[in-house]
């Protein structure tokens, strides 16, 4: 009984850092990838393909656009954050009881993480990605006078649902194959991400918590400063590692469907061919600078709120 109560104990604090987790990284993080969405979707429309560009012209003097489709991922993260943390310390505790080593346990049980929220967050970042790309600009010419109009369709969830419903004839197969467009890159990208990203995160922690309580056990968090740094880091390196995966989600997430046809996108194969079109193997990488530093944000972010929860909580 003591056994079980502390294990729901323990749940509940990790349901209460993801949340804080989730809703903090999303503000900070969400703006960047509004930026790195377009950039990596629809470069072309732009008069400069800069991230400084892309956000000025996005703003247009209003900078709540570049929080557009945020409801989508603050849901995802917090119940991304919530199956991440949770899959990720009990396949820890089962690699490691199985006698798996701590190098392969952590990189292993971060991988099948992965793996688990790629399956929630295929969805939400289609709709996330929808509404990102829901508003654009268009020139009007009156006499002399040039003005920028906004042009919006599907804003909300609720009109993205109409849509696809529409779009997809009223059924749910479709719907459903509509939505987990892009699932396989988001498998690799989810698993590769959360390898490195929490993988080597758990490696290097551990190894900075041996090495300097070594001479006590008193001692169980980091300060903060050391977990913003050891999980920048970490963060960033998921994020270079699995960038190309993402450019390949997003660019089939965005494609548009033709009424009684099929997306020219909707595969692996044609994606990677049209985004090596239109630019070669940088194609790829496309606003990963800007994104990294999002990255870096938004994985000390999360991590720093999700352990100062749980050293709140006492956990």
């Amino acid at each position: 009984q003591k056994q079980l109560s502390s294990m729901t104990t323990n749940t509940l604090h990790n349901i209460a850092g993801s949340i804080t987790a989730g809703c903090f990284s999303t503000i900070l993080g969400h703006p960047l990838d509004t930026v790195k969405v377009h950039q990596q979707t629809s470069a072309h429309k732009f008069t400069n393909p800069s991230s400084l560009h892309v956000a000025k012209e996005l703003c247009q003097g209003n900078a709540l656009r570049l929080f557009k489709g945020i409801g989508p991922p603050m849901a995802n993260q917090i119940i991304m954050n919530s199956v991440m943390f949770s899959v990720f310390h009990k396949l820890k505790d089962v690699t490691s009881q199985s006698g798996m080593d701590e190098k392969s346990a952590s990189l292993c049980s971060g991988l099948l993480s992965g793996f688990a929220t790629a399956c929630l967050s295929t969805p939400f970042d289609w709709f996330k990605i929808q509404a990102q790309l829901s508003l654009t600009n268009k020139q009007v010419s009156r006499g002399s006078i040039t003005a920028t109009t906004e042009v919006t369709a599907k804003t909300d969830v609720l009109s993205i649902c109409k849509h696809l419903w529409h779009d997809n004839n009223h059924r749910m197969t479709k719907v459903i194959q509509t939505i987990y467009r892009g699932h396989v890159p988001n498998l690799a990208r989810e698993g590769v991400f959360t390898m490195v990203y929490l993988g080597t995160y758990d490696l290097i922690s551990n190894a900075v918590r041996a090495k300097r309580y070594q001479q006590t056990n008193q001692q169980k968090y980091l300060p903060m400063h050391d977990v913003i740094m050891i999980s920048s880091f970490t963060g960033a390196c998921a994020w270079i590692c699995n960038y190309p995966f993402d450019t390949i989600k997003s660019v089939m997430q965005s494609s548009k469907k033709k009424q009684g046809t099929e997306s020219n996108l909707s595969t692996i194969g044609s994606t990677i061919q049209a985004i090596y079109k239109s630019g070669g193997v940088t194609s790829f990488f496309r606003g990963m600078g800007p994104s990294t530093l999002r990255a870096m944000l938004v994985t000390s972010a999360r991590m720093l709120a999700y352990e100062k929860t749980l050293q709140i909580l006492g956990d």
